[in-house]
């Protein structure tokens, strides 16, 4: 009993830590092949095994002379922001065969001091960035689309995972389909005690397995494994007359759920009160139109990706109660507000025999650490989607600014007029990450404002505090001062 409450405690002290960290990565990677084929000189098409292409080099440049505020108000204002980071590829193509292949460039989540609204239209702006820069070939501009997928909530890009979220046309799933059916439920509360019960929830459980439906309860506020292992959901009360939805994709209900009313968010059975909940309205509607209710074209993500990430949420929150058909749109209900990765999705040939030089440029957010002094930003570059090539060459990186680098993950920085430079053969292992600062050593004060020491000092004193009392009361013990 003991070791859980301690558990309890560290659990709940981490969380207090957290809070105090504001170091959230928008990360950028290489481009990365979705698929390529080739066209030999009888006109017959190729995309067996590994893409012939090849990458002879990269040079990647940093171009970092200023650091972005910690919230912008304007969006001119947050266009005026100069950071960026080209990749500069040449590629060679040493086959007798003209490929084609579709490249795909993450450039991480939208910037999270950056929060653009269309008030009209209530929707987020998330890419009012994304025409600054162009993508080059050989120095002419190539059409780009700029293409969205769901993150998971850390931000941290996973190629293998990610790129398979990407399709041009709605995503192939054995129960999420567009015709689905959708079934909202409109409940309403009625004939609870609210001011004797001013906590009262109102639930109905659940059985196991998944079957032909799932429950989307976007007001539940709470969820209890039952004796007899179904999984009790519930909503807190508030009011009487209070209306609430609940909605079924795949098959409706075939009798309504057994409703009842509980003194607290425990909803537990000896704690049952009076109370009702009745059905006041059903509507129906396809999953394709109630997934797209939310979504507009001012929003700058396409319909297509905007379905196919709610359908990703839907098939991840269902990991968490993998045997129980309850699921969670929280993200897609929010306007998937900083949840979707960005990309630039182009296209390149090369005939037999012929080299290019790509050049994508995309705008970079490092993260801001405001407790140091002076403050810190992090930059994260994911090096691994390169390894996707045939062959990669030689690697060069230069990051011009004006101030000091540090925790920097690769070695054999050469510190110049205009920056840092290295060149490496090859790709390294891991990533490139590394921080600015305009102090070549920035310190973290403490008092009186960084609370993050205050608590390690709190979580000391308490474990400090617990070990001499337990020792005291084992001595005590032993020489007979407590029976």
């Amino acid at each position: 009993m003991k070791r859980n409450k301690m558990k309890r405690l560290t659990a709940i002290l981490l969380s207090v830590l957290i809070l105090f960290s504001i170091n959230t990565v928008p990360v950028l990677a290489n481009s990365a092949q979705s698929y390529w084929n080739g066209v030999d000189q009888s006109g017959t098409i190729i995309a067996d095994g590994d893409s012939p292409i090849i990458v002879e080099k990269e040079l990647l440049t940093f171009d970092l002379q200023e650091f972005p505020k910690n919230y912008y108000h304007e969006i001119d204002e947050f266009l005026a922001y100069s950071g960026k980071v080209t990749a500069e590829y040449t590629f060679y193509n040493p086959s007798d065969i003209t490929v084609t292949a579709k490249l795909l460039f993450p450039f991480g989540c939208d910037a999270q001091y950056a929060d653009f609204y269309d008030y009209e239209n209530n929707v987020r702006l998330d890419n009012v960035d994304t025409e600054k820069y162009d993508i080059l070939i050989n120095g002419e501009v190539v059409e780009k689309k700029i293409r969205h997928t769901l993150s998971s909530y850390s931000r941290q890009f996973v190629l293998d995972k990610d790129l398979g979220l990407i399709s041009d046309s709605f995503i192939e799933d054995s129960f999420y389909v567009p015709e689905l059916t959708v079934t909202k439920y409109v409940f309403k509360i009625d004939g609870v005690d609210t001011e004797k019960y001013k906590a009262a929830d109102v639930g109905f459980d659940v059985p196991k397995g998944l079957g032909s439906y799932r429950i989307y309860f976007p007001e539940q506020n709470g969820a209890h494994t039952q004796k007899d292992g179904d999984m009790r959901i519930h909503t807190c009360v508030q009011k009487n007359e209070r209306e609430f939805n609940l909605y079924v994709f795949g098959t409706p209900f075939t009798t309504m759920p057994e409703w009842k009313a509980y003194q607290n968010g425990g909803v537990e059975d000896s704690e049952a009160i009076a109370g009702r909940v009745e059905l006041v309205g059903t509507e129906k509607l396809s999953f394709k139109d109630f997934v797209l209710a939310n979504w507009f074209e001012q929003s700058g993500v396409l319909n297509v990706d905007w379905y196919n990430a709610a359908v990703s949420e839907l098939k991840d929150s269902l990991q968490h109660s993998p045997d129980y058909p309850i699921v969670d749109l929280y993200r897609h209900s929010r306007g998937f507000e900083g949840s979707l990765m960005r990309w630039y999705e182009y296209e390149i040939t090369i005939e037999a025999r012929e080299r290019i030089v790509n050049t994508v440029t995309a705008p970079i957010y490092p993260s801001i650490d405001l407790r140091y002094e002076p403050d810190v930003f992090g930059y994260t570059y994911l090096l691994s989607p390169a390894k996707t090539w045939k062959s990669f060459g030689e690697l060069e990186i230069v990051i011009n600014t004006p101030y000091y680098i540090s925790n920097c993950s690769i070695g054999g920085f050469i510190k110049t007029e205009s920056g840092y430079i290295v060149k490496l053969d090859g790709l390294p292992n891991g990533e490139l990450t590394f921080h600015l600062s305009t102090s070549e050593n920035p310190i973290r004060p403490m008092p009186p404002y960084d609370y993050t020491g205050w608590v390690v000092i709190g979580i000391v004193f308490l474990l400090g505090s617990g070990i001499i009392a337990f020792a005291l009361v084992r001595k005590n013990k032993r020489r007979g001062v407590i029976g």
